[in-house]
């Protein structure tokens, strides 16, 4: 083989490599993605499972709150209220008391008796009457003023779990109250209304009450519990553990919202991936077939007057709703749009939307409406004489606004000086939008006949803390220009009243309200417009 002929084969040799490369690193590419995804929805079932715990914990929580209150105020109820009645009483023969014991029971709810204790020895009963028992049957060792121990029986009532209340009136005297276990254990009963599989009432080193009334001396190691929520009144604590049915409840709802979610955000990283790395005529191209499609729309947000908040304007703002991604943000694409030849198409396409859609409100509205534009729009061809047309169609006291953003300002151009006097004369005003970001200064006021200044949201968010006196000396500043200033991006009453200190007359966002279409601000603007100063 001739030497040409080895090079050609080689050349095609080498193509043929550089292809197929090509074509694995797509594919590694998108394999990279699609494990990232899988990665994702695992993490999102993780997450999902642990919040679904988180949830579970919080509920056993709730439900052991609410039953250990409801103990508390049998405890309270059985000792602190019933106290001025009988710290008297130990000491006095049983034969005297006794009747006054067993009216004190019957006032006293869940109480099945209520005893005198005198050295150390319980020796009358409102139910038996005189007795001799030591409190030690009763009562463990003493380590306070009242006291609460959980029996799996008494003498007198084998075999009946009960809690005896020990409220000491002196060092050897006191009061001891006999609540039955069955008591106990319809309180627990309710937590498991409430979606707990078990609950019970324990005394550490004392013993555990279930829901069935079942007494044990320590917790069941079959039966965990998950969750154990202490008293701060009493010395006991309330176990709750959640039944299975509410567990795979709590789990599926948290695996399918995470699941969901997951889902989304891995649809939103692939429309974030196809969007980066589409070529950009691929993008431009979307953009064109978008509007073909009528895939774009305007929504306006209001400008208001900071004095009393009425409508004095609005700004149009481009909207994008892909047949399949959904939502695309214009950050994603106007950039692009603004350094192609569609940036004619799609200025014509907002502006020409906006004063339409604004003018044919019945009945129309003096305001101003404000519509987005590039520096490279000023210097394309025919863009005057549209603006021109289009703004001599307006209604009366109707003012078209351009906003042009900072950090596509050109330097100062005899074509570009042109387009601003032409359209100034028709009544077009001027607005710089974002100030104070990228690298434009106050000496674009001076170069350009802005009318309006914007001041950039990260300032305005800052105005009721610490940039309060930025904002006053970009009034200062632009009152010379004879500039009126707008603030970008109002969310809170404080940013307004902050802003109204300083002297801002115009201002914009979500706290009066949120971009909208044309119609459903008619009623707002109608509102306002009586006091509407242009």
């Amino acid at each position: 083989m001739s030497d040409p002929h080895k090079k050609i084969a080689r050349k095609a040799e080498l193509s043929k490599i550089s292809s197929s490369f090509r074509r694995l690193s797509s594919r590694a590419t998108l394999g990279a993605m699609v494990a990232g995804a899988a990665v994702l929805m695992f993490i999102a079932i993780g997450v999902g499972e642990h919040l679904a715990t988180l949830a579970l914990r919080e509920n056993e929580r709730l439900i052991g709150n609410d039953l250990a209150a409801s103990v508390d105020k049998v405890l309270d109820g059985a000792s602190t209220s019933s106290r001025a009645n009988v710290k008297t009483l130990p000491g006095s023969p049983c034969i005297e008391v006794e009747r006054k014991l067993a009216e004190l029971e019957t006032h006293l709810r869940y109480v099945r008796t209520v005893a005198l204790v005198e050295n150390g020895r319980v020796y009358c009963s409102s139910a038996l009457g005189p007795i001799d028992v030591p409190l030690s049957a009763y009562v463990q060792a003493r380590r306070r003023a009242k006291d609460i121990t959980l029996l799996a029986e008494t003498p007198f009532q084998p075999g009946v779990p009960v809690l005896a209340v020990f409220s000491s009136t002196t060092s050897n005297s006191g009061v001891l109250y006999i609540i039955e276990g069955e008591y106990l254990s319809d309180v627990l009963v309710h937590g498991v209304r409430y979606g707990a599989e078990r609950a019970a009432f324990a005394i550490s080193g004392n013993g555990v009450l279930d829901e069935k009334g079942r007494f044990h001396t320590a917790i069941d190691a079959d039966a965990p519990y998950s969750t154990g929520v202490t008293s701060r009144a009493w010395p006991f604590t309330i176990l709750v553990a959640s039944s299975p049915s509410l567990m795979t409840r709590q789990r599926w709802a948290f695996a399918v919202a995470s699941g969901a979610i997951g889902l989304l955000v891995a649809g939103l990283i692939a429309a974030m991936y196809l969007l980066a790395f589409a070529p950009r005529r691929l993008l431009l191209a979307a953009v064109r077939q978008g509007l073909k499609r009528k895939e774009f729309h305007v929504v306006y947000q209001p400008i208001v007057a900071v004095s009393d908040r009425s409508v004095v304007g609005v700004e149009a703002l481009l909207r994008w709703h892909h047949a399949k991604w959904g939502p695309i943000s214009p950050a994603i694409f106007m950039e692009e749009v603004e350094s192609s030849d569609m940036l004619e198409e799609v200025t014509r396409f907002v502006l020409q939307t906006a004063l339409a859609e604004m003018s044919a409100l019945t009945p129309a509205f003096p305001l101003r409406i404000a519509v987005n534009i590039a520096p490279r729009d000023l210097q394309r061809k025919g863009f005057v004489a549209e603006v021109v047309a289009a703004v001599r169609s307006l209604p009366p006291n109707t003012t078209l606004v351009l906003e042009l953003t900072e950090r596509f300002l050109l330097s100062e151009s005899a074509l570009t000086s042109a387009a601003f006097s032409a359209l100034r004369a028709e009544g077009v005003r001027f607005a710089i939008d974002d100030f104070g970001t990228q690298y434009n200064n106050l000496d674009l006021l001076g170069r350009f006949p802005f009318d309006y200044l914007k001041i950039d949201r990260k300032f305005v968010s800052q105005v009721d803390t610490v940039g309060a006196d930025l904002i006053a000396g970009i009034v200062a500043l632009a009152r010379p220009f004879g500039v009126k200033v707008i603030a970008e991006g109002v969310e809170t009453q404080s940013q307004h009243d902050g802003l109204e200190s300083v002297g801002v007359p115009y201002a914009q966002g979500y706290l009066y309200q949120r971009p909208a279409t044309a119609q459903s601000l008619a009623t707002s603007i109608s509102s306002s417009a009586a006091s509407a100063q242009h």
